[in-house]
């Protein structure tokens, strides 16, 4: 298995978290994995074998070459069908909305297929990427197709500073508190977060303390559940172990002892 991961032009610095590949190769179809919400919107353009993406109710599709996946509020999960040969653009949680003529609400909890946004010049897209020499390249054409795409206008210059306070407090500040260090209303952080970033400033928040807590139990050899779940805010062990079913599908126990190589991909909003 090979994970790359680059940062971006400072022109994009503060719009693309980084960008991303991953190859490797199963002998036929891989076991499903779920990937878990990370706080970002995320492009992923499939240059290789399709994916398969397993829904609750029993179906199972087979995902298109590229993707856009909106933010998230509950586990996916898909699996390989062959080769495997992603490559991907991380947005930073306030920097997909300069993108797109709508709100980043209207993605959320949804992964469209990308030409369904963008029309036919993801297909010219694709084909560059597959013919890029190495991922510097593909860096570099995945940049030039963004520069084509980016439209007139920001978000408020304060999300980027909503969103750090959130994360700096690792999910546990207060929106109330967020919102008076901002100087705005609730009601105003609330709309504008859900517009730009794509969930409530609340949901953010708790995908965030998700992440630290995961963080924090996968980088301990013999990590406690309960005293980590205090140590996050969590009220007791149980609380944490809804948001662990909502966000991962599964008890922390349970999830730990899988090896999900999607979920090490999704782990560290900042």
């Amino acid at each position: 298995m090979q994970y790359l991961e680059a940062p971006p032009s400072p022109r994009f610095a503060d719009l693309v978290k980084c960008f991303w590949s991953l190859e490797y190769t199963h002998s036929g179809a891989g076991s499903p994995e779920p990937v878990i919400p990370d706080g970002c919107v995320e492009i992923i353009f499939n240059l290789a074998d399709r994916f398969r993406r397993y829904h609750t109710n029993g179906d199972v599709e087979i995902q298109a070459a590229s993707l856009i996946a909106g933010q998230m509020n509950s586990s996916v999960l898909i699996g390989p069908t062959g080769k495997v040969r992603l490559f991907g653009i991380r947005f930073r949680p306030s920097g997909a909305f300069p993108f797109f003529r709508f709100g980043m609400n209207e993605l959320a909890n949804r992964i469209e297929p990308l030409d369904s946004v963008w029309g036919r010049d993801v297909a010219a897209v694709e084909e560059r990427l597959l013919m890029a020499d190495g991922f510097n390249e593909q860096t570099s054409v995945a940049e030039a197709f963004l520069a084509e795409r980016i439209i007139d206008g920001s978000p408020d210059r304060w999300l980027p500073h909503a969103v750090n306070l959130i994360a700096s407090g690792n999910g546990m500040r207060p929106v109330n508190v967020v919102a008076r260090e901002l100087g705005i209303s609730e009601r105003g952080l609330e709309r504008r977060f859900r517009q730009s970033v794509g969930v409530s400033p609340k949901m953010f928040s708790r995908i965030v303390r998700f992440q630290r807590v995961l963080k924090s139990l996968e980088s301990t050899p013999e990590p406690d559940i309960l005293n980590t779940a205090l140590s996050f805010g969590y009220y007791d062990q149980s609380h944490l172990i809804n948001d662990f079913r909502q966000f991962s599908g599964d008890s922390p126990i349970a999830f730990l002892e899988k090896a999900n190589l999607m979920t090490q991909i999704f782990v560290g909003t900042d």
